[in-house]
């Protein structure tokens, strides 16, 4: 259990107001201020910036705010951890956003299954943002990210390099042309919701070559990936995504990689998990099992 006053602080950083906390916790306002102080007389630092109106924490505020979460987050799984020991069970409880989720975890399970048939699994398929905060809140002993994640805040194991590629209609008229980042522009383009790990992954791919989504001549925003690759079938658009997603529909002649010039984008999947963990033994044995069954 964490402290209540790290907890206020906590809530604090997280509503970055002292009366909303109040209620969020069912607590006065002058109580929240006075857990607050201690908590700066107990550390001798200040913690949260007196320059101006507008709520910010001061250097020290924001390092105990992540050393608080980190606690939080593992506080939160003693009691799980506990009970596997008790009932020595070693279930497998993680994350994985969504192209990892639906097109490279699906065959390793199955061999887990056969392997271990008796194995407890729950998976969350999500967006990297999603699964960061679940993360934090203990729900899951760790996630496999496709986009970017913040490296200060994690432990982290690289699973795999994948290869990121444009994709349309085999009767689009760019399928069979070699053509640049530019001369897709005039292209609608579909793509995930704010926060996916595949529209992250894009959106630095533009940045590095000066341009963005809104170059484009029509986004449309779609958050299921079969739903994308129907309507680039249709050749209502095009879209990019891992190779790992598309090489059944592309082999089938259902979909066709877009040949670019210039555009050679991959990314690593990550194995994430929290920093100072207590079962950091049984969360590297789940990468290592799930490395292995990757590669056989």
């Amino acid at each position: 259990m964490l402290d209540n006053r790290l907890q206020t602080f906590l809530t604090l950083c997280e509503t970055c107001n002292y009366t909303k906390t109040a209620q969020k916790l069912n607590m006065t306002q002058p109580a929240v201020s006075q857990q607050i102080r201690f908590l700066e007389n107990h550390y001798q630092v200040a913690l949260i910036s007196s320059k101006g109106k507008k709520f910010s924490l001061t250097e020290e505020g924001r390092a105990l705010q992540e050393y608080a979460r980190t606690l939080y987050a593992n506080s939160e799984r003693i009691l799980p951890l506990l009970h596997r020991i008790k009932n020595h069970t070693k279930p497998l409880i993680f994350g994985a956003t969504l192209t990892i989720g639906e097109y490279t975890i699906p065959p390793i399970l199955l061999k887990l299954f056969k392997e271990d048939p008796e194995t407890n699994i729950s998976m969350f398929v999500e967006n990297t943002h999603i699964l960061q905060k679940m993360l934090w809140e203990g729900k899951i002993d760790f996630a496999l990210l496709e986009g970017h994640f913040n490296q200060n805040q994690f432990e982290y194991k690289e699973l795999s390099n994948e290869t990121f590629v444009g994709v349309c209609s085999p009767n689009n008229k760019i399928a069979a042309t070699a053509t640049s980042l530019e001369g897709l522009l005039d292209q609608n383009l579909i793509l995930r919701e704010p926060g996916s790990g595949t529209r992250d992954i894009f959106e630095h791919a533009l940045y590095n070559q000066n341009l963005s989504i809104n170059d484009f001549e029509r986004k449309i925003e779609v958050g299921n990936m079969n739903a994308i690759k129907e309507l680039c079938h249709e050749n209502i658009g095009i879209t990019f995504m891992y190779r790992e997603a598309i090489k059944k529909e592309v082999s089938q002649g259902y979909l066709k990689e877009i040949p670019l010039q210039n555009f050679n984008v991959s990314h690593l999947f990550n194995f994430v998990y929290l920093k100072n963990c207590p079962d950091k033994t049984q969360i590297e044995y789940w990468f290592d099992r799930i490395s292995n069954l990757r590669n056989t």
